[in-house]
């Protein structure tokens, strides 16, 4: 009975080591998969409008984790982000950010979406204007 419950304890200990750490690890990797779809979204759109010939856009809310894929005015899809995962604060220059690719291929205005999880760590995607170059911003 001692020998269980010495077992006992021991895998309680690990466990209580151990849980922290997974739970920390998930969710650096939920915001690794949601900078990298963002980023994925963004070089799409960018194609997609050069291809095309039409606008296209993603439109970001500072109070709402997703963000939705415009063709002209035409809605394509919205992706929605885990929970967790939510925009940096103060990096969206206005309440609401669009941020659009002509039909060249171009950014029509640059910027950057950093996304974050809970225990404050940071990815996101930057768009430079003159060139339409998309880049991930990861650690």
């Amino acid at each position: 009975m001692l020998e269980a419950m010495a077992a006992l304890l021991l895998i309680g200990a690990l466990s209580a080591v151990a849980i922290p750490g997974m739970v920390r690890w998930l969710a650096y990797w939920e915001l690794r998969a949601a900078a990298e779809r963002l980023t994925a979204d963004l070089r799409e759109c960018q194609s997609r409008a050069e291809a095309e010939g039409v606008f296209y856009e993603l439109r970001f809310w500072r109070t709402r984790p997703d963000y939705m894929v415009y063709r002209g005015v035409e809605h394509v899809r919205t992706v929605d982000n885990k929970s967790g995962i939510a925009y940096a604060t103060g990096i969206l220059p206005l309440p609401d950010t669009h941020l659009r690719f002509n039909p060249r291929g171009t950014g029509i205005q640059g910027g950057t979406i950093w996304l974050c999880n809970r225990f404050g760590d940071r990815m996101g995607a930057r768009i430079y204007p003159d060139s339409g170059v998309v880049i991930f911003l990861g650690p």
